[in-house]
């Protein structure tokens, strides 16, 4: 009110602000784990965000991609969020591997035909013709095959008796 009694029309300031000292919360059902030999899709997780003041969010996600030594793979998504007062909820990461081989492995080492043992031998085993050959694969490494013995084939005196040896690497390449 001025001196001649004239009042003024009152004026009225608002102060608002927040007090958030909570970190927000990311979650996920994913867990990090081995997706197995060769799979057709690598799907993302799903990563979810819930704050007190802000309510549910969407993190921020993100991944530089597949990445591989041989053939091993492996991808790694990172959620974050950082809420209006500056909040930053912790990091969460999910983790896949997985293998991509489709080349099946290999035996080297047998022989170009059949192995004349003379007179009178003692008869070949499957570790004798195991010892012929070794086996590997580009992602497996060394490999120890699998060895069927066939039957003996009689033709008078002589016999003859086929080894049929077999290798399958860890994701069923034979």
């Amino acid at each position: 009110t001025d001196a001649c009694l004239n009042v003024a029309l009152p004026v009225s300031i608002t102060y608002n602000w927040t007090i958030d000292t909570e970190l927000p919360v990311i979650s996920t059902t994913a867990t990090s784990h081995e997706l197995g030999c060769n799979p057709t899709t690598v799907e993302a997780p799903v990563f979810t965000g819930l704050d007190n003041c802000e309510g549910v969010f969407t993190p921020n996600v993100n991944t530089s991609g597949p990445g591989n030594t041989g053939c091993a793979y492996t991808q790694t998504w990172t959620a974050t969020y950082t809420d209006a007062c500056l909040n930053e909820a912790l990091p969460v990461s999910i983790t896949y591997t997985w293998t991509v081989d489709v080349t099946p492995p290999m035996i080297t080492g047998c022989p170009a035909s059949s192995i004349d043992l003379g007179n009178n031998p003692t008869p070949p085993t499957c570790a004798d013709a195991l010892a012929l050959v070794t086996a590997s694969d580009i992602c497996s490494g060394s490999l120890t095959p699998t060895c069927n013995a066939g039957n003996v084939i009689g033709n008078g005196c002589e016999r003859s008796q086929t080894f049929t040896l077999t290798v399958v690497d860890g994701c069923t390449n034979s």
